[in-house]
């Protein structure tokens, strides 16, 4: 039995606001007690309101005065209040602000469990890049609120969170991914210190989210050397079907891809121009041509095989190109096209009415 009652006690004050907690509770109940039996009947201060705002105001040593104890027994009651108060109610307090503190700097350490859902996970840490993405992101009505939340390496930032109003941060650890909610993200985007490091990092996301049932998260891998891209976009395939390789060496296409999953490998074909689908030409416009819409032009164009992709304002070498088309736009001679199509295309600029 002795043993049994160690081990309670044992069990009771492991926690350092377990011990006032419960002498505050201990002086409530006698208090409550005292004056329920001493104090006069129908006295306001043993109505279970107005005993609960006298145990308050008495407790904290705040003592408005408006209602007091009238009788000795009761009055001993007032004292065990005010003497549990001056006690156990600083060391709770104190107690309670030592774990507001811990929190705070828990989470500006990374080593907080954070509580999101629907929120943008990067998996990696530079500063600079992951702030460009960022200011993307927000200028995007639809995610000027989404939270993101950047796992880094230990070594990557020393001290605290730089930035705690853009994002949040975790330390990479085993238990990193749960304490960042990986499995209530919208997107993850895995941008490490080198390709290789993506691939066996995306494979440990991807792992994780099938043990916690394979939830429909928006996967990206940041892939920086462009020369071994095919081969890990490859390797990637055999991680998971829905893995989108993505440039992160441009901040502007990793936040559209994040925005529009699905959309990076456009961005890498134009960039590349080496998509087995087609590759980017640009064509002049002969001079005194005509002028059509817009419009016709596309559909002249898709009909010959070539998809209308921009207009450059001249034939200059320099010339600025628009990718979307204006109301009651027209496209003339003296003007160049971009042009997407397997091979260069000959138009017969005549035949365009």
């Amino acid at each position: 039995m002795p043993i049994l009652l160690f081990q309670l006690l044992n069990r009771v004050t492991a926690r350092s606001w377990r011990v006032p907690a419960l002498v505050l509770a201990a002086a409530f109940v006698l208090g409550w007690v005292l004056i329920a039996v001493f104090e006069a009947p129908g006295a306001e201060i043993k109505e279970p309101l107005g005993y609960v705002w006298y145990f308050i105001v008495t407790g904290t040593t705040v003592g408005y005065g408006d209602m007091s104890p009238e009788t000795a027994g009761g009055r001993i009651g007032g004292v065990l209040i005010i003497g549990s108060g001056v006690t156990a109610g600083l060391v709770l307090f104190a107690e309670l602000t030592l774990w507001m503190s811990k929190g705070r700097t828990m989470k500006a350490n990374g080593h907080a469990q954070l509580h999101h859902r629907g929120h943008v996970v990067v998996v990696g840490y530079e500063r600079g890049g992951l702030r460009s993405v960022i200011g993307q992101l927000r200028a995007d009505p639809e995610f000027a609120r989404t939270p993101v939340v950047a796992v880094f390496w230990p070594e990557q930032m020393p001290g605290e969170n730089p930035d705690p109003d853009l994002y949040d941060v975790v330390e990479f650890d085993a238990t990193a991914f749960d304490r960042a909610c990986l499995a209530d993200a919208r997107t993850v985007l895995v941008m490490a210190r080198g390709d290789d490091e993506t691939v066996r990092v995306m494979l440990q996301v991807a792992a994780y989210l099938r043990r916690h049932g394979d939830p429909a998260v928006h996967l990206l891998a940041g892939l920086r050397d462009g020369g071994s891209r095919a081969e890990m976009a490859e390797a990637l395939v055999l991680i998971g079907q829905d893995v989108e390789p993505v440039d992160i060496d441009d901040p502007a296409v990793a936040a559209v891809a994040i925005r529009n999953p699905g959309v990076s490998a456009i961005y890498h074909n134009l960039a590349s121009t080496l998509d087995t689908d087609g590759t980017l030409y640009r064509v002049d416009v002969p001079e005194g041509a005509g002028e059509w819409p817009r419009l016709d032009v596309a559909i002249f164009l898709l009909r010959r095989g070539s998809t209308l992709l921009a207009v450059g304002e001249s034939h200059r070498p320099n010339a600025r190109f628009r990718l979307t088309a204006e109301r009651g736009e027209t496209v003339r001679g003296g003007q160049s096209l971009a042009l997407v199509a397997p091979e260069r295309p000959d138009i017969p600029w005549h035949e365009l009415g």
